[in-house]
């Protein structure tokens, strides 16, 4: 029986508004306060995280039954695929300046850092658009229910006790634009553990890191219709 991805136009919403903020927030960082860049660089090092476990999992769990599936659309995928190396690539030129940025917190270090992120955002809504037009109708399609679960399964297995504070946050990025349903839906899909995680440390964890990260107001990023 197909299934209903819909947990990925939340994942890449999130992803877009994220790395589209993340420029500005470098930038803002006052040359020599250590502190903040240590914060933020290891905020986008976890997003940076986030991606690959995301991109990993596609390509080991998706990718391979629809090249079998569906053979007409080997076009397509071979483009996703390509996509993947091409970010891959960026965020190397990411980690080759962060530790260094966030350890020093230089103006010259947040401009290539700032840079190489927002190559990074521009690449990623590239292949996001690509893969939602072309590649998510096919998951729909050909990737069964039990299929699509292991693989928002493999999703939830990033979360672990050393970054359980980062990826309750993330939750709460995820879950804070959708609508009251994709929030009812996306945690029942969810492990019961770590539902019940999110459910009960969840709220107060994002709403305490999101103003750690954006101070009051968090900005509003315009994501690409």
């Amino acid at each position: 029986m197909p299934c209903d991805p819909f947990q990925m136009a939340m994942i890449h919403r999130t992803f877009r508004r994220e790395f589209g903020n993340l420029s500005c927030l470098i930038r803002a960082v006052a040359p020599g306060d250590t502190r903040r860049s240590t914060f933020v660089g290891n905020y986008l090092g976890n997003m940076i995280s986030v991606l690959h476990h995301h991109h990993d999992a596609e390509d080991d769990l998706l990718w391979p039954k629809l090249h079998d599936r569906t053979p007409h659309s080997d076009k397509d995928l071979q483009r996703a695929g390509d996509e993947h190396a091409v970010i891959a690539e960026v965020i190397d030129k990411v980690e080759s300046v962060r530790s260094l940025w966030a350890a020093r917190a230089e103006q010259r270090l947040a401009e290539q850092l700032s840079a190489a992120i927002e190559e990074l955002s521009a690449s990623a809504d590239e292949h996001f658009g690509h893969e939602e037009l072309t590649v998510v109708p096919l998951i729909d399609q050909y990737i069964t229910r039990k299929e699509w679960q292991e693989f928002i399964d493999r999703g939830a297995a990033y979360v672990g006790p050393k970054n359980l504070r980062f990826s309750l946050a993330y939750s709460g990025f995820l879950l804070g634009d959708a609508t009251p349903d994709e929030q009812q839906r996306f945690l029942a899909s969810v492990p019961v553990a770590l539902r019940t995680v999110v459910k009960l440390l969840g709220g107060r964890a994002y709403a305490s890191y999101r103003t750690k990260l954006y101070g009051a107001e968090r900005p509003t990023y315009r994501s690409s219709p």
